[in-house]
């Protein structure tokens, strides 16, 4: 993928502060002409300017461009529905550039799995391996015991529980649905137990640095797909209720985005879903709940093997 990034902005000095982030990795370029732009190139740009520019972003895939936007969630989310937006970044001063870069570089790598690309290497992480929907909140709750939340908010902890038990409950319930309706089975009740098969495990790390707090958790269904989750979320932002259904009220996605800072999925068809909610580390409530969040949806495409004749 291109290492050079298009940015185009009415603000300076969003781009002074985007290129600060950069480094010496990437090469910026502020507001260059559209003919220049390359189907592969990564773009970023503030909200105002997307607007206006939107026809020629349809023409780019929509995963390669990144927005900057400052209006609050609810409209950040009508905004991710009407665009089909992969990459929505609330305008956090002093955080939104190094976030970010910090996608972008990721995103260059093709290595989106995991933790280890949000957290420094001495972080204290936790894993925990499911197989069952038995004893999960205790297990849970004794991997929040390894970490050190003095530094935050009150409430992370109480956060965190919720973020984790939807997260899991949708992996361990819905996650197998397909696989389930191909045996003729139906769809587990959440009040029932339910056990998976041979290596359909379900993943949770816990991870902590200087920086914040982070959950990540994955399973090996990969159903998750930006059109279940944004309806998902659609549904639950206009109506906020929760739905009459067996294997869950539908809120789960709804509430670990409002929980989060930053909101990130990771997602490969059929294979893999990996849910990644982000705490900053912050010792005031009011700054915790009024920073925008943040959106991205990455997907890795499956290879698909040739015949070689």
């Amino acid at each position: 993928m291109n290492n050079q990034i298009a940015v185009y902005s009415e603000s300076q000095s969003i781009f002074d502060q985007l290129l600060e982030a950069a480094g010496d990795g990437l090469s910026l370029e502020f507001n260059p002409k559209w003919d220049v732009a390359k189907k592969d190139q990564l773009i970023i740009c503030d909200l105002l300017t997307f607007e206006d520019m939107a026809e020629k972003f349809f023409e780019l895939p929509k995963g390669n461009v990144y927005v900057i936007s400052p209006l609050p969630d609810d409209e950040n989310m009508k905004l991710i529905q009407k665009y089909s937006l992969m990459h929505l970044v609330g305008q956090n001063e002093k955080i939104f550039a190094s976030e970010i870069i910090h996608h972008i570089k990721k995103q260059i790598s093709k290595k989106i799995w995991g933790l280890n690309s949000y957290l420094d290497t001495d972080a204290t992480m936790k894993i925990i391996s499911l197989s069952d929907s038995k004893f999960t909140n205790e297990l849970f709750q004794d991997s929040l015991a390894h970490f050190d939340f003095k530094d935050y908010f009150a409430s992370p902890i109480e956060y965190l529980q919720v973020m984790a038990n939807e997260l899991i409950s949708n992996s361990l319930y819905k996650g197998p649905n397909k696989k389930r309706r191909a045996v003729g089975q139906d769809s587990v009740d959440r009040k029932s137990p339910v056990f998976l098969k041979g290596s359909d495990l379900v993943q949770v790390t816990l991870g902590m640095d200087d920086k914040g707090v982070a959950l990540s958790v994955q399973d090996s269904f990969g159903e998750l797909s930006y059109e279940i989750l944004i309806s998902s979320l659609k549904r639950s932002f206009e109506e906020k209720t929760a739905m009459d259904k067996k294997d869950g009220a539908g809120l789960g996605l709804y509430l670990t985005f409002l929980h989060s800072n930053q909101f990130i999925i990771n997602y490969k068809q059929g294979y893999r879903t990996e849910v990644i909610c982000i705490i900053d580390k912050n010792k005031r409530y009011k700054n915790y709940k009024q920073r925008i969040r943040s959106f991205h949806f990455f997907q890795e495409v499956a290879v698909e093997k040739t015949i070689n004749k």
